[in-house]
């Protein structure tokens, strides 16, 4: 109890606030200077063959959004000349009609990894100043219908198509993906397929998509309550997910301050090869003398491995202690003792269950 008092009382204590201060300072100055290097050196030794990344983001886990200002004496045709019909315009030109200037350009994101070149549709977008933009909203993978970039990394490109017999490629130089305030973060990890993708900066400065593999986690689906205990309904994805016919997965019911470790088997759900049900009866398994806060993680197959906490992990939420607030709930002990249940989530997303017994909490 003295240690997690203490524990408290330094995330609360003035020092840390000075110090995520100088943090974010730091990370700003930071940001800063990277831009400078990115204006003053990259882009000028570049010498007109890189565009300059104003936005690179990957939101939803699968899905890049780009925007780029291709650099001045790169000269293409007026973008608004883009699409079906001027294509068609362009097709049914001849001779001294159909020149290369006179075509429509075409913009599309390239992504390269080794001898693998992928491209993907982009857009051209005339600014107010003159200049010309390349946006692009590109789905990744090929089992949800996007690119098919696999694992590893891949540096991304421009290749410009107005008409000329072999198209230019220009360099994407950037500050990678932005920093974000506020409540929410851009979420890296592909909700279907549990892929990750994070975008970085080549030692060159070249923007850099890396696809890293799915990793094993228990995603809390619901809690349940009543009036003897809680079910929790959760699902596994990754590599190890359970799969129909799979041994049922072993929660661990484990009591922080006592080190108390309570094993429950849990149910599958119909419909879901990778749901399951945990019932855990805790009118007869508090102590009802203290307070209790007890964790669930699951026990991982045979293969063995770390036990996986059960917690709210697929979510772009930067504290979801603060957001995600299951109500609290009363259960009735064996002895009689009404014990109020408090479902949390700690800084890391994992699920907690805070036990306090009622003539405990009353003055």
């Amino acid at each position: 109890m003295i240690k997690k008092s203490a524990g408290i009382a330094l995330r609360r204590s003035p020092a840390m606030k000075v110090g995520a201060s100088v943090r974010r300072r730091a990370a700003a100055g930071l940001a800063s200077g990277r831009s400078t290097l990115v204006d003053s050196v990259l882009m000028p030794a570049a010498q007109g063959s890189a565009a300059r990344v104003q936005y690179a983001a990957v939101l939803d886990g699968h899905t890049l959004n780009l925007r780029a200002l291709l650099p001045a004496g790169v000269s293409v045709a007026d973008p608004a000349a883009t699409g079906p019909a001027a294509e068609a315009t362009a097709a049914e030109a001849t001779g001294s009609d159909a020149t290369a200037a006179d075509a429509p350009a075409r913009a599309h994101v390239l992504f390269v990894s080794g001898g693998t070149r992928i491209r993907a549709a982009a857009r051209l977008h005339r600014e107010r100043d003159g200049q010309t933009s390349v946006q692009a909203t590109v789905l990744l993978g090929e089992d949800i219908g996007g690119v098919p970039v696999t694992l590893g990394r891949w540096t991304l490109g421009l290749e410009l198509d107005s008409g000329s017999p072999a198209p230019l490629r220009l360099q994407l130089i950037g500050d990678g993906a932005p920093d974000y305030g506020g409540p929410t973060r851009p979420l890296d990890t592909c909700v279907r397929t549990g892929r990750r993708h994070r975008l970085g900066l080549t030692p060159a400065g070249r923007l850099r998509l890396t696809v890293a593999p799915a990793v094993a986690r228990a995603e809390v689906l619901r809690v349940n309550r009543a009036f003897t205990g809680t079910s929790v309904l959760f699902a596994v994805y990754g590599p190890d997910a359970a799969r129909a016919g799979a041994t049922p997965p072993v929660v661990e019911l484990v009591e922080q301050q006592r080190r108390t470790v309570l094993r429950h088997t849990a149910e599958p759900l119909p419909a879901d090869a990778t749901a399951w049900r945990v019932t855990l009866p805790l009118g007869r398994l508090l102590d009802t003398s203290v307070r209790q806060t007890w964790s669930l993680r699951l026990v991982q197959g045979p293969r063995g491995g770390k036990p996986l906490e059960l917690g709210r992990h697929g979510h772009d939420l930067r504290s979801p202690r603060k957001v995600l607030t299951p109500p609290k709930f009363t259960v009735r002990a064996e002895d009689g003792t009404f014990v109020e249940v408090k479902p949390q989530y700690t800084r890391r997303g994992a699920l907690q269950l805070v036990c306090t017994p009622r003539k405990l909490g009353t003055p």
